[in-house]
């Protein structure tokens, strides 16, 4: 509509139509307003302008670890620890609680050290940002989950008897970096040469073992079945999810 105008001629009293390509159409209210909101966007730092899933799984992670690390008294932290950690020995026998039930999923919410969380929540905020915005935030969600729970039964397999509480949402983060993985593989194929993926996957393992043996800066333990099942974990939910 605003790219024609109309002239008369006077010779023969018809009407003619032609392009006018000096006439520019301005933009209307709405997409000013778009250009705006995308312009302040732009200037957002990043760890605020992440996707509402991933800003809000950050948000939760902090929230729980000042609660328990900073805001509960010691014996009440320990307390919370505990019963919402996973703790292979009270999956089954004598040692199960109803609360067991849902330690596999309350596990990747809760945190040793601000060490142990700031790390997590970081490695959420690069990854779970990429993939969210790739496959949305309920597929990213469900791969989170799945890949944890992954990380919850290799962790499971091979400590059966374990008394202590495994918490760290690493089990997870390592399945969102598995589909960031494949994520850079759809988009450049020729990612990792003709090897493909596996030197990849390969160094993500070797770290996640070496890491796992010698154990946290703090002198903690690293659970690193969860890394490795959690990784495979990605993979395996991106299968079932068709993606």
């Amino acid at each position: 509509m605003g790219n024609k105008v109309f002239t008369v001629n006077n010779s023969n009293g018809q009407n003619n139509q032609k392009d006018d390509d000096n006439i520019i159409a301005l933009p209307s209210l709405a997409e000013r307003e778009r250009a705006r909101k995308e312009k302040e966007r732009a200037t957002i730092p990043p760890i605020v302008n992440l996707p509402p899933l991933t800003k809000c799984s950050c948000g939760i992670m902090l929230a729980l670890f000042v609660l328990t690390g900073v805001i509960l008294p010691p014996h009440m932290a320990d307390t919370v620890i505990m019963n919402a950690g996973f703790i292979p020995a009270n999956i089954y026998g004598e040692n199960f609680t109803p609360f067991s039930v849902i330690t596999p999923i309350t596990h990747m919410f809760l945190h040793g050290s601000w060490m142990h969380v700031l790390m997590n929540v970081f490695m959420l905020a690069a990854f779970g940002s990429g993939i969210e915005r790739w496959i949305g935030a309920k597929k990213t969600l469900m791969i989170f989950i799945i890949s944890g729970l992954f990380g919850v039964a290799a962790h499971f397999l091979l400590n059966t008897q374990s008394i202590f509480p495994m918490i760290g949402a690493s089990g997870g983060l390592s399945g969102l970096f598995a589909a960031a993985i494949m994520m850079m593989r759809k988009g450049q194929r020729e990612i990792g040469g003709r090897f493909g993926i596996l030197p990849f996957a390969l160094v993500w393992i070797g770290l996640s073992i070496g890491f796992g043996m010698l154990g946290g800066p703090d002198g903690s333990m690293i659970a690193w079945a969860a890394h490795v099942g959690g990784f495979l974990g990605g993979f395996a939910a991106l299968k079932i999810l068709k993606i």
